[in-house]
């Protein structure tokens, strides 16, 4: 595998920049339209874009980086999102030869069906945890809204994410050319 870490570090942090000023704006944003329930999950679309993109042994640690840094913006933590992380990106390696990023659509429907797998394990962790289905239901309606706007987000997103990590397109980040 060519993914070694030295390659991964610059990339990571510029993502990691890219995720801090995204967040920072929405947080400072939402509120101001009224909006002050909603948290943009920044988090999943990197996630998502690292298990899509790369092929790497150090994928769980960035997933762990990643959401890290998100925990400095929502009380959820960063434990839950990291497993449910990388099981989801163990899924998208299973379904690797099967997901096709290659058209805007296909981009946003793949998105949104991962983000409701996501959903669906950090729920299932939370209920696990408090044994409360009414906080996992108010969840839902939240979920709902912010997880199609970060779907229709993603192809722009990846395409920028393409050009930090220099992927090309049909090639990940690990895979020999």
């Amino acid at each position: 595998m060519r993914s070694q870490l030295k390659d991964l570090i610059l990339p990571l942090l510029i993502t990691l920049f890219i995720f801090l000023g995204l967040n920072i704006a929405s947080t400072a944003l939402l509120p101001a339209f009224g909006l002050s329930t909603y948290i943009l999950p920044f988090n999943v679309l990197f996630v998502l874009y690292l298990g899509f993109k790369l092929q790497t042994l150090w994928l769980p640690v960035m997933i762990f980086i990643v959401q890290y840094f998100f925990s400095f913006f929502s009380i959820e933590g960063w434990e839950l999102g990291t497993i449910a992380g990388i099981l989801i990106c163990v899924l998208i390696s299973y379904l690797r030869d099967l997901i096709h990023l290659s058209s805007a659509p296909m981009t946003i429907l793949v998105t949104q069906i991962f983000q409701f797998v996501w959903f669906v394990i950090v729920s299932v962790l939370i209920y696990f945890k408090t044994g409360d289905m009414v906080y996992i239901a108010e969840r839902f309606w939240r979920f709902v809204p912010e997880s199609i706007f970060i779907s229709l987000m993603a192809p722009l997103a990846f395409l920028v994410l393409d050009k930090f990590w220099k992927l090309k397109d049909g090639v990940s980040l690990g895979e020999e050319v």
